[in-house]
């Protein structure tokens, strides 16, 4: 049986706003100056937020130590939330370095190239290493 834990309930809550953010980022695809770009961040916050909330209702099956559970639920979220900001700055910036297809064509400030770069790079190392560690954390339900 699936129960609600604390973790689980913050990660639902922080999958949902997130999730909300993605549908109102969705409105303001047409103002940016890469729509190409904005839509990415949409779909990339709409698509991180349901995992999110999907982590939090599965999260009574985890088992981790407690430290290494907070990092993989809260490590998850913050790579996500980088990686969704990093997007969305690019969105509006044109910063394309990092995100080259859907930045084809446009180009920013060296300053914004890197930044984007950072915070999409960080987030996708952070999130792959917490979700790595939430598959682990999955394995005891299978013996």
């Amino acid at each position: 049986m699936i129960e609600l834990t604390q973790i689980g309930a913050r990660l639902i809550f922080i999958g949902m706003a997130f999730f909300l953010a993605g549908l109102m980022q969705g409105a303001l695809i047409p103002v940016v100056k890469n729509s190409r770009m904005a839509l990415s961040a949409h779909l990339t916050a709409v698509q991180c937020g349901m995992a999110l909330a999907i982590f939090g209702v599965i999260w009574s099956l985890v088992e981790l130590p407690l430290s290494l559970e907070l990092f993989v639920a809260y490590g998850s979220a913050l790579g996500f939330t980088l990686i969704w900001l990093g997007i969305t700055l690019a969105s509006v910036t044109g910063a394309s370095i990092a995100l080259p297809i859907a930045g084809a064509g446009f180009s920013s400030t060296v300053t914004a190239e890197l930044t984007v770069k950072i915070m999409v790079r960080s987030g996708s190392l952070l999130s792959l290493i917490a979700c790595t560690f939430l598959a682990f954390g999955f394995l005891p339900i299978l013996r």
